[in-house]
């Protein structure tokens, strides 16, 4: 088995798959917004995976072929017009009313922008060019850090204009697919720029990868910071057990799980504290029941792994009351298990098109 197989799950390859949608529909959808030739064009471009064992290979100190940044950035930037291109063509591929929502369109017209700016970037062909296309990476990357938030209001807000769930499910899981995927590039270039200026040639990183994750240690750092953010809002902390079964390193995007995770921990303390507090009353009752159960932790993290198909394993388990729904609902977007009696008069009107689930919960299946 190969040592990346860890990898293998950050990528999906559809590219035998790929149907370019009709050259009239997306003229028809996207000249209203545009004059540029080149979003018709890079539209219907397939989307070229990038592998992460080929990323690593690709800046390997072993390897014979040096980095070569001007090449490394002018790939990039076809890179991110053809994800752009595809994720402008799901917007316009959504019913009229949920596209006139004002936060989706905000969205939609600065992905639109940002496919502008790039299509409008000269040619990498100089080290000076090379400087400026890293300026103008660093600030795509930036602004882009709400994405997650903005589609997660703007849907919520537009959910009962949308005609079926499925629409809805196959715009966001296109749109999301995309915009991770154009986060790990960015990413990945981001920092191959700093190593390769800075000459900080570390052999545990190749760019955006790092080639000794510990999964164990990244799930520790997010329990303390959680727990900071826990007692600052509830003035307790449910007891958290780490249980560990992988001891060997792994290349793995560290910030990926990062995040999941601080997600997940969220949900979950929330869930445990929230649930104690109805079971108890007052918080100084939640108080005392945790501190009588440091034995019995209400919050447990397994990491473990699968020898066969060299892939590891984070599952996170509380005693925070479960919730009432089956595992096909769970997962569908913009789901909550805190269920209002504004969300219980509302039921018969959104049942159309069902739950919708948390865009972090999705992130996880992607």
């Amino acid at each position: 088995m190969s040592f990346y197989r860890y990898l293998s799950t950050t990528v999906k390859s559809s590219s035998g798959n790929f149907q370019p949608p009709i050259l009239s529909g997306v003229v028809k959808q996207l000249s209203k917004f545009s004059s540029q030739n080149e979003l018709i064009e890079y539209s219907q471009r397939p989307i070229e995976y990038i592998y992460p064992n080929n990323m690593i290979e690709a800046c390997s100190p072993q390897n014979s072929t040096p980095i070569d940044l001007i090449k490394t950035a002018s790939d990039l930037r076809d890179q991110l017009l053809v994800r752009l291109a595809h994720c402008l063509y799901s917007f316009q591929s959504i019913p009229f009313l949920p596209a006139a929502n004002p936060t989706l369109l905000s969205l939609h017209e600065r992905y639109l922008k940002s496919f502008e700016n790039l299509a409008r970037f000269s040619k990498i062909e100089t080290i000076n060019d090379e400087e400026k296309f890293h300026e103008f990476i660093n600030r795509f990357f930036i602004q882009n850090n709400d994405v997650i938030g903005l589609l997660s209001t703007g849907c919520n807000e537009a959910q009962k204009y949308f005609k079926s769930y499925k629409v809805l499910k196959d715009f966001l899981d296109n749109v999301l697919h995309k915009r991770l995927s154009m986060r790990l590039l960015t990413e990945h270039y981001l920092e191959l720029h700093k190593q390769q200026k800075t000459n900080q040639i570390n052999s545990d990183w190749r760019g955006a990868i790092s080639m000794k994750f510990s999964p164990a240690k990244v799930a520790q750092q997010c329990i303390n910071d959680v727990s900071s953010i826990c007692f600052e809002t509830y003035t307790v902390v449910p007891h958290i057990e780490l249980e560990n079964n992988i001891h060997e390193p792994v290349p793995f995007f560290p910030n990926i799980v990062e995040y999941i995770l601080r997600e997940l921990l969220k949900n979950s303390m929330r869930a445990v504290v929230e649930y104690n507090k109805i079971s108890f009353g007052k918080m100084q009752n939640v108080k005392k029941y945790f501190d009588d159960n440091r034995d019995k932790p209400l919050c447990k993290v397994v990491i473990s792994s699968d020898p066969v198909d060299e892939v590891f394993t984070i599952a996170i388990r509380d005693e925070g009351g479960g919730i009432n729904a089956s595992y096909d609902e769970i997962f569908r977007y913009m789901f909550t298990g805190n269920v209002t009696e504004a969300d219980e008069a509302n039921k018969e009107e959104t049942e159309e098109i069902g739950i919708l689930s948390d865009f972090q919960e999705r992130m996880v299946q992607s």
